[in-house]
């Protein structure tokens, strides 16, 4: 689990994200109060202001819901897709150098949220912040090519 500086970063600017976030038991948390990493076996106190880190299956489920919800399927077949997608991610990636922003990509949730924040809200970290990836293009009714099931990343 990446509990790195650089993650926690990400994740606390990633607000999209945060907003999804709906407690379980054992999530990575980073606590603002003590400036640590903790795992929260319960929510506790309710006024800290947690920032939410969460794990590559956590992230998954996220875009298996996006594409269950954007492609009208089941989460079995929304599953199947997210594998795809992905795994042309992950290819993509190692064929061009692990990069991220302005440096390199340090763990598998790092990738992943950088991927997700891409696909579901057009952006992308660029070392500091989450900026603008590229201009969202107006949906056109049936223009989606084999492999990328109408979701361009």
């Amino acid at each position: 689990m990446d509990t790195s500086e650089k993650y926690i970063r990400m994740c606390s600017l990633a607000k999209e994200i945060q907003q999804k976030w709906v407690f379980q038991s054992g999530d990575f948390v980073y606590n603002p109060v003590f400036e640590k990493v903790e795992v929260l076996l319960h929510l506790g106190n309710n006024s800290i202001n947690y920032i939410w880190l969460p794990r590559q299956d956590q992230l998954q489920e996220i875009c298996t819901a996006f594409f269950m919800q954007k492609l009208r399927i089941s989460k079995s077949e929304a599953f199947l897709r997210f594998l795809e997608w992905y795994s042309g991610r992950l290819r993509y990636t190692f064929e061009h150098g692990l990069k991220n922003g302005n440096g390199f990509i340090d763990s598998g949730e790092e990738l992943l949220l950088n991927r997700a924040m891409i696909m579901m809200h057009w952006k992308k970290w660029d070392g500091e912040n989450w900026i603008k990836a590229l201009e969202v293009p107006a949906p056109k009714p049936q223009q989606s090519s084999p492999g990328n099931y109408g979701i361009k990343v």
